[in-house]
């Protein structure tokens, strides 16, 4: 449930940034492809893209209208053209990407001017007794239970990961977000107590 309200939060951000309109979204490693398709619900047409072969080939399995994957690394550079999608959507990968001022370079040549960018980013570490814990003293012990469904299985994913992960303060994260092109049109705590930080930003060459 905390992950679903997460993921209708970032839809609701998206229709208020264009007034409802359909966009071309680019959804920066897509996994298996969750996020893609919930976006794509709401009448978007999303590409999903993702470094990890494995996922991309399980996120195509579960093909769905107006969504594509493809396996590459946005930081690598990629061949869609300038200006190829009005918002691009980044959950978490900051934190564990190798080069992330590279992606987020390319994430800002991929969006036309005025495109938007929903970028997510842990500023602490999602340990399962300290986020309960945090979850509990806000929202009771319901939502921490809750909460369990996302901490369990994603604490088993990033002990098999092997990667240096990084946790941006707000000011960190809002410094590489404008060196890349864009301005910070808002920013806030989300999901499980406030774990991670949501940016919208706009490309900063011009206006809606």
């Amino acid at each position: 449930a905390p992950y679903q309200a997460l993921l209708a939060d970032i839809a609701s951000l998206l229709a208020r940034a264009e007034q409802g309109r359909p966009l071309r979204i680019l959804d920066i490693a897509c996994g298996t492809g969750t996020v893609a398709r919930r976006l794509a619900r709401a009448g978007h047409t999303v590409t999903g893209i993702d470094l990890v072969a494995h996922l991309v080939t399980r996120a195509q399995r579960k093909q769905s209208e107006g969504v594509t994957f493809e396996h590459s690394d946005l930081a690598a550079g990629t061949t869609f053209p300038d200006g190829s999608f009005d918002a691009c959507v980044s959950l978490h990968t900051l934190n564990w990407h190798p080069r992330p001022l590279a992606l987020l370079a390319e994430c800002r040549r991929l969006l036309r001017p005025g495109g938007h960018a929903i970028i997510l980013t842990y500023t602490r570490p999602a340990a399962v007794r300290a986020t309960f814990a945090a979850v509990r003293a806000r929202d009771g012990v319901g939502s921490a239970i809750a909460a369990l469904r996302w901490l369990l299985p994603t604490a088993v994913f990033e002990a098999f990961r092997h990667y240096s992960p990084r946790y941006p303060d707000t000011a960190t994260l809002h410094r590489e977000v404008a060196a890349a092109g864009f301005d910070v049109h808002e920013s806030r705590p989300v999901f499980l107590a406030g774990l991670s930080q949501l940016v919208w930003a706009r490309t900063a060459d011009g206006a809606l």
